[in-house]
């Protein structure tokens, strides 16, 4: 089975009307959950702060 332009297009608009869908009908815990991981990011980027993991040696 050869793979085209169209199905590739097709599948890419697809993932991309699923994102919209859940983020339109989610709104306020998307946009809750965009800020507090901004501002962490934002935060730890800011003061130099890194992430380590449990397993690393």
């Amino acid at each position: 089975m050869k793979i085209t332009k169209r199905d590739v297009t097709f599948f890419v608009l697809g993932l991309f009307t699923f994102f919209l869908i859940d983020v339109l009908t989610n709104w306020d815990e998307s946009r809750a959950n965009f800020s507090k991981g901004f501002s962490e990011g934002f935060n730890d980027a800011y003061n130099g702060k890194k992430k380590v993991d449990a397993k690393s040696d």
